[in-house]
């Protein structure tokens, strides 16, 4: 089978593309491209005319790339509309399995399977009781939401040829770039402008999905509301959030980094961790997206290290107390700037957490996985400042920002962009890399 070479991420607010070429040792990246997507709720002034078109636009002008325009490309949807379930029943001959799936959908699927594009998988047969049987993973896409894209495409100047699941796209990526070791746990959290995809990987062979109706929006709105910014100034201010603090701006902000999430947690406070042990009186949570499915392959592609979390700050001697008061001051200065990030972290995705640390529960009170051994977070809203600190402090496992770029061959394109361009985008394009890294 040949690689596509050709991954495009239509989200919220942008359209990410990728291509790739497979190597001897892994992946050559070929080009790269990303055009925002102007949105009514942060540009009032377009036409709604323009804002409808925004989308075909971004594409229009990521095609003009010769490396995209008119290629085979996988692309991926998630959200309401894309049910991911799973299946198990007594095993039966190979012929009836199909109509077999067709009817267990018809029961779990949560809309008509008339309207719906429906695929399946089927695991290893396995042992239940003494007896055999089959299980997999159904996905159904309402009809419409496939459409819609593929149109969209097209008319972008694009050549969709195949079709997967933001989640899935999320897990192959990290598979093929970093891999995970037969025993451990990681969860993967991509966290767009409206959804966030939250992958939990256990070992090279298990994957458990799911979309939570969450994300940077909510970043944006707490940023409005604490600085009483109207939302096209909050959203321009988050993305600077990067380079210029928060606490330098008027208003609110100071917060408190203890404040409470709302489910008894305190933020920067002691919470239950996800690295073992057993969690006491846990009523799991509606099963709705999650899921799970055996990869194809439980080979890795590497055999990545232990986590270690450091805080940074190293110590002074006696002769040392001039540097040691500056050090002081910028620890402080450090400390201010992580309380006002901290504050509008909390007020904005304080629900994020609690829905991830009911999804870690769930799986480890039915021994699906053992514990979460770390996190990687992923998405546009995971550059935002002190965001893997506060993720590490609510869920309790070591926390990093991922970048799927950092495992492949980027020398080819590197001479293009400015320096450190490529480490800046890359953690936004974890499902488009996943995408181009499907097989045809």
């Amino acid at each position: 089978m040949a690689t596509l070479a050709v991954g495009i991420d239509v989200g919220t607010s942008s359209v990410k593309a990728v291509a790739l070429k497979r190597t001897g040792s892994g992946y050559a990246l070929k080009s790269v491209g990303q055009a925002d997507i102007r949105r009514a709720e942060y540009h009032p002034e377009e036409s709604p005319q323009s804002l409808a078109e925004a989308p075909l636009r971004a594409l229009e002008r990521i095609s003009q790339d010769s490396a995209f325009s008119r290629k085979p490309c996988a692309f991926s949807v998630s959200g309401p509309r894309v049910a991911p379930r799973l299946f198990k029943f007594p095993s039966i001959p190979k012929g009836e399995v199909e109509q077999a799936i067709r009817f267990e959908a018809e029961q779990i699927i949560p809309f008509d399977l008339a309207q719906a594009a429906l695929d399946f998988v089927l695991f290893d047969e396995g042992m239940e009781e003494g007896k055999p049987v089959i299980e997999g993973l159904v996905v159904a896409v309402h009809k419409e939401e496939v459409d819609k894209q593929y149109v969209l495409l097209k008319s972008g100047g694009f050549d969709p040829v195949v079709l997967d699941i933001d989640t899935l796209a999320l897990s192959n990526s990290f598979l093929e770039t970093e891999g995970v070791a037969e025993r451990e746990t990681v969860a993967l959290i991509n966290i767009g402008a409206r959804f966030t995809n939250l992958a939990i990987l256990h070992g090279g062979r298990r994957v458990f999905v799911r979309d939570i109706a969450s994300g940077g929006d909510m970043l944006s709105r707490a940023i409005s509301e604490i600085y009483g910014l109207d939302l096209p100034q909050a959203e321009k201010r988050k993305r600077e959030a990067v380079y210029t603090p928060l606490d330098e701006l008027e208003g609110g902000g100071g917060g408190d980094a203890g404040a409470d999430m709302g489910d008894g947690t305190q933020a920067g406070g002691d919470t239950e961790g996800f690295g073992g042990g057993e969690t006491e009186s846990f009523q799991p949570v509606d099963e709705g997206g999650e899921e799970y499915v055996l990869l194809d392959s439980d080979e890795t592609a590497f055999n990545t290290g232990s986590d270690t979390m450091t805080d940074g700050a190293g110590s002074t001697g006696g002769d040392e107390g001039f540097a040691a008061s500056g050090e002081t001051q910028n620890a402080m200065n450090a400390a201010q700037r992580i309380s006002a990030n901290r504050a509008v972290l909390v007020d904005a995705l304080g629900d994020l957490i609690s829905e991830i640390q009911d999804t870690f529960k769930y799986y480890i009170n039915r021994r699906i996985v053992p514990r979460i051994d770390k996190v990687r977070l992923c998405g546009g809203t995971a550059k935002f400042p002190d965001i893997d600190e506060f993720f590490a402090s609510q869920l309790g496992v070591p926390t990093q920002l991922w970048n799927p770029f950092a495992r492949l061959d980027v020398s080819g394109v590197s001479g293009k962009f400015p320096p450190n361009f490529l480490d800046e985008l890359g953690p936004l394009m974890a499902i488009a890399t996943g995408l181009a890294m499907r097989q045809l």
